[in-house]
């Protein structure tokens, strides 16, 4: 009787030894994350919601730290690594409006995501070709450029006679 409780006794502190070193070991092959996460797309203002790349992505923090990263050919931006707190995200690119989105307040091992919309800045001539110069005046001059034409040919040869 005691032999039998003394195997038992070996089996179970066996069984046991095994396990929790498996459950442990689980834990030991997990990733730690050590920072937050803030990542983004930006997108013009078109209908299409056109992926803008190249943009100049600046995101600070409270302390007036910023980390600069650039959107790709979709659009999209990501910095990884950043302590948690609040930051605030600023966008720029040259024929963009810049901008600054809302605060995101991000936790360690957290994520922030922000779709941020950017609009295009018009200058004096993309502003006259799109809005002034438009097909139909352009039109309109070469018909009254051709008309006067005609009626002075016209004239001329009315006036030799």
């Amino acid at each position: 009787m005691i032999r039998t409780s003394l195997i038992l006794s070996f089996v179970v502190c066996l069984c046991f030894s095994l396990i929790v070193p498996i459950s442990f070991g689980q834990d030991a092959g997990r990733r730690i994350e050590t920072g937050a996460t803030l990542r983004g797309h930006i997108v013009d203002i078109s209908p299409q919601q056109n992926p803008i790349e190249g943009v100049r992505v600046e995101i600070e923090n409270t302390n007036g730290e910023i980390f600069t990263v650039y959107t790709d050919k979709e659009g999209f931006y990501e910095k990884t690594g950043l302590a948690k707190g609040r930051y605030s995200i600023s966008t720029y690119k040259k024929g963009y409006g810049s901008r600054t989105g809302k605060s995101k307040v991000v936790s360690s091992g957290g994520e922030g995501y922000d779709r941020i919309k950017m609009r295009k800045t018009e200058t004096l001539i993309t502003f006259l070709f799109k809005q002034v110069f438009t097909w139909q005046l352009i039109v309109g001059f070469a018909m009254g450029f051709l008309a006067a034409l005609l009626l002075n040919s016209l004239h001329t040869r009315s006036e030799a006679r």
